[in-house]
């Protein structure tokens, strides 16, 4: 590698250290990333940053089907977040466990890649604790997928992402759909946020 070339590969690596997108691109060089998802990349860092310093913080991302959403905020915000704070834990819920399961799966190949772990070296996945439903990194964090109204007592989380909890139309109209969804955040969904 040239000098240059060098000097070019640090820079990526501190860029995509820094910015959510500029992560994704060095991960997923197909992005393509519009105005809307660098307002979103930069809400995701500022919640990341108040969760770090335990604010508390609470952001609602709120989008049409099909615009990016759950790629930025489910898979590859948890995989950055996780490479800066490796002992936070996430835990993402969505209607049932395929979804989750998926971002998790996800996720974890993204903190597998040999690319990820020369951005983020002290991030590494726990050999002992890979299961796509739960896993652990080396540093005592993790990813946990759930179903809404499904089993995450006895977890905890740093950040809970909560991403399509409906299902469809049907169930949104529904006011006992809405109603169990909303005992089951209070009742165990907040629960499980770390202070």
């Amino acid at each position: 590698m040239t000098p240059s070339a060098h000097r070019a590969e640090l820079a990526s690596r501190v860029l995509a250290r820094r910015n959510l997108v500029h992560f994704i691109q060095r991960m997923y060089p197909q992005y393509e990333a519009g105005w809307v998802h660098h307002d979103i990349a930069d809400r995701l860092a500022k919640f990341s940053a108040a969760v770090a310093a335990r604010e508390s913080p609470r952001l609602m991302l709120l989008m049409p089907p099909r615009h990016g959403k759950s790629e930025m905020a489910s898979i590859r915000f948890p995989a950055w977040h996780l490479g800066h704070h490796p002992r936070h834990e996430i835990i993402n819920c969505g209607y049932n466990m395929d979804l989750p399961m998926r971002f998790s799966r996800r996720v974890r190949e993204i903190d597998r890649d040999p690319a990820y772990q020369k951005l983020f070296e002290e991030c590494q996945i726990d050999p002992e604790s890979q299961s796509a439903e739960a896993w652990n990194t080396t540093m005592g964090g993790g990813f946990t997928a759930a179903g809404v109204g499904g089993g995450i007592t006895g977890k905890g989380a740093h950040i809970l992402i909560i991403d399509d909890p409906i299902k469809n139309q049907e169930e949104a109209d529904s006011i006992l759909t809405r109603d169990n969804l909303w005992e089951w955040y209070w009742s165990t969904a907040y629960t499980r946020l770390a202070p």
